[in-house]
């Protein structure tokens, strides 16, 4: 028995030292969070090359590193391929407005964000005005356009949710005919069924657009998080367990990269863990199963993050 443990731990570690080895080569280190060079994006030209929905995932819904590196995702994505759709996990009702600013000029943003809750920071508050100054530039049928697929009315019905957000999602696509940005929380984006533990919103537009749909999850193993409370809004530190992809991703040599999982040298897909997960509400659970390959086609690693910066 002693000497079966043995062989067991050393494959394990070999295993684990493989799957290192694996993420060491084929990261993609990212440039700081608040960098305004973009040149380490140029990778995105190729990987979607025939993309038409781009989901974009965060493991919170209160971390500064994955607002900022969403923002300037998105910023690549309509400076360099011709995005011209962003789709939040907002209702309609409360985006159209904000919609009308980027397009016209119409309002106060600030006032404008009031009810946006979590996402009511000043990252958000600045990829909005990023695509403002664009949208001053461009003629009428150029403008990036902002709508919400969420809706008030499915809060009780969380199976339903997910079908219904993808359906507006589907409609806005027929309707544009734009190329997309879908930004929401990973087990919305998830493409199977291993996170969600239903067939999520990500699972029914993979079945809509097939490989014309990327799924970008986004993690991180430690640091604070902003979320809803009873009293407001509260920080909370937080770090993942050592038995998860998490960790995994944290030994790697880079603190914060890119790393594609859809090819088919990818020694974990198949493979079964856990990485972080945090909803808008703190609970004690704080992660959430993972199939890397097949839930998301790519992963942005954040090894340690912080708070977002809530709107005054």
């Amino acid at each position: 028995m002693t000497y079966l443990l043995l062989i067991s731990s050393v494959f394990s570690v070999y295993a684990q030292d493989n799957n290192i080895s694996w993420i060491n080569k084929n990261a993609r280190p990212l440039q700081a969070d608040t960098s305004k060079s973009l040149s380490d994006l140029d990778f995105l030209s190729g990987t979607l090359k025939d993309n038409t929905i781009f989901a974009i995932g965060e493991a919170s819904h209160g971390t500064r590193e994955f607002y900022n590196h969403k923002k300037r995702i998105i910023e690549y994505l309509i400076l360099h391929l011709n995005y011209k759709s962003l789709g939040f996990e907002i209702s309609d009702s409360a985006m159209e407005p904000i919609n009308q600013y980027l397009l016209t000029g119409t309002g106060n943003l600030k006032d404008l964000m009031k009810g946006f809750y979590l996402y009511n920071t000043t990252e958000i508050y600045d990829l909005f005005q990023f695509i403002r100054t664009h949208n001053k530039k461009q003629a009428p049928a150029e403008q990036v356009q902002l709508f919400g697929f969420d809706r008030m009315e499915y809060a009780p019905m969380p199976l339903e949710r997910d079908q219904l957000m993808a359906q507006n999602i589907i409609i806005n696509q027929n309707t544009t005919h734009n190329k997309t940005i879908i930004w929401a929380h990973n087990v919305h984006i998830a493409k199977d069924t291993t996170m969600a533990q239903y067939q999520g919103m990500g699972y029914h537009l993979n079945k809509k657009f097939g490989n014309k749909l990327y799924a970008l999850g986004f993690d991180t193993y430690k640091g604070s998080v902003n979320v809803i409370t009873g009293n407001g809004f509260e920080k909370y530190e937080f770090q993942s367990a050592k038995d998860t992809f998490s960790a995994l991703l944290a030994s790697a040599k880079y603190p914060d990269f890119f790393i594609a999982l859809s090819g088919t040298d990818n020694p974990l897909k198949g493979v079964i863990s856990k990485m972080t997960n945090i909803y808008a509400n703190w609970t004690e659970g704080r992660s959430l199963p993972v199939n890397p390959g097949s839930d998301f086609d790519g992963m942005i690693f954040i090894r340690e993050s912080h708070a977002s910066a809530l709107m005054k």
